[in-house]
């Protein structure tokens, strides 16, 4: 596919200052921290009649503190192969606003909240070049699994999109909008084949601001298939500030699965977060919590004779013994890669490489880990894992998708008791 598009391989670079909107695009080659206000353009380019038309990002003026203010609701083309989606999160009408003009949250909300936490849900699915209609197969696995996915946020992180599909972004939101009906999708970023979605329940949604993204290529350069790098979004929901990272690193060594690791994690930042923080410091552990998901590409390194499909035989000892041979876990003790990093117990089988269309592993093949969640947190309270899977059953692509869900506090004081008996009083009841 010979176009302009593909022939500029190199990310253009979007920071912006205190007026400016706090959602950029950053390409990991880019050396300059000069501000740069992207221009409002009526440039669009033409397409068939099955695709909408893209517009150029626009210049929105408003503060940084600001909730977003995208009116189109749509996706924007913030540069070749990069584009974002956000949605206007005003907060509610009768918030009062506190420092940054941020939207503080009443006791009547707060008394909602069981234990002042929220569900959260980050699923990571390699689609292996597949369409867009894959995803339906995604949708039909999220709604088998019934309550135990339902979350107030979701993030899905799809890797290995087909350079093919220019539209594939917004026919991943017109399959996936449908299945969270009670959530709106607040923020989307695709950075050629990689993409991420994220949905908050409509109730949380106007207390979800200062969202911000950006795209980490591996290399000096881009490229628009099997992209590896990572897509990182930021944003402020209540009164916790998350990082939610979906990533694709290199498949060839191990070595260059760190260097990724470490470039990510080198260059990843997010301005808001040294606002709020007296150290000054914007790299992701200035935040309260972070998300990392996506396929790192980490291998066992060992054969070995499991029976995957007889989940009767997969004891912890099992899990155990393949997991010493996992290069991932090596990292992780050795302390050179996601040594900060804490991962829920991991009791499903490997989730690549699979027969296409079926519930096979390939021939000649270790199969392995590649597909994973991990998490880190400020406080040990913030974030507390509740299940880790992977979708069962046959898969269309080489790859399982994998999910974790998480409680995720996000109210720091319980509500006083002074006023909840102010409120029995008013209501004629009693608190006992």
């Amino acid at each position: 596919m010979n176009t302009p598009m593909m022939r500029r391989l190199f990310f253009r670079s979007y920071t912006f200052d205190a007026n400016s909107p706090s959602v950029s695009s950053t390409s990991s080659n880019s050396s300059s921290n000069t501000p740069v206000r992207p221009q409002a353009s009526t440039e669009s380019t033409q397409e068939t009649s099955s695709q909408k038309q893209t517009t150029r990002h626009p210049a929105w003026n408003r503060s940084s503190s600001q909730p977003a203010e995208l009116r189109n609701g749509s996706f924007n083309e913030i540069s070749d192969g990069n584009w974002t989606f956000l949605i206007d999160t005003q907060p509610p009408p009768a918030a009062v606003k506190g420092f940054g003009n941020v939207p503080i949250v009443s006791y009547d909300v707060v008394e909602t909240m069981g234990d002042r936490k929220l569900k959260v849900c980050a699923v990571t699915w390699n689609i292996n070049e597949k369409g867009a209609k894959v995803l339906n197969h995604l949708a039909q696995k999220i709604v088998d699994r019934g309550e135990e996915m339902e979350s107030d946020l979701v993030f899905i992180s799809l890797q290995e999109i087909p350079s093919t599909a220019p539209t594939f972004h917004e026919e991943a939101r017109r399959i996936l909008e449908p299945l969270f009906s009670g959530h709106r999708m607040y923020l989307s970023h695709r950075a050629w084949s990689q993409m991420v979605i994220v949905f908050i329940r409509h109730k949380h949604i106007g207390y979800a601001i200062q969202p911000q993204v950006s795209f980490i290529a591996s290399g000096a350069m881009a490229k628009p298939v099997r992209t590896k790098g990572a897509i990182a979004i930021c944003l402020r929901l209540y009164q916790r500030f998350i990082v939610l990272i979906g990533c694709h690193l290199s498949h060839a060594t191990p070595q260059l699965r760190i260097q990724d690791y470490a470039k990510v994690v080198r260059t990843l930042r997010f301005p808001q977060l040294a606002k709020f923080h007296a150290h000054a410091n914007d790299e992701i552990f200035a935040s309260d919590a972070v998300i990392w998901t996506g396929d790192l590409n980490f291998r066992v390194t060992v054969e070995n004779t499991v029976d995957w499909s007889k989940p009767d035989k997969l004891t912890d000892t099992v899990f155990n013994e393949v997991l010493e041979s996992e290069e991932l876990a090596s990292h992780k003790m050795k302390q050179v890669a996601f040594a900060d990093f804490a991962e829920p117990p991991l009791r499903f089988p490997p989730t690549h490489k699979y027969e296409p269309e079926t519930d096979s592993y390939v021939p000649k093949k270790i199969p392995s880990f590649t597909d994973r969640v991990l998490f880190w947190m400020r406080c040990p309270e913030y974030l507390e894992p509740i299940k880790y899977d992977c979708m069962r059953g046959t898969t269309p692509s080489d790859h399982k998708a994998v999910f974790a869900t998480f409680w995720l506090k996000v109210i720091n004081k319980p509500v006083p008791e002074r006023y909840r008996s102010q409120k029995s009083l008013e209501n004629g009841t009693s608190t006992n």
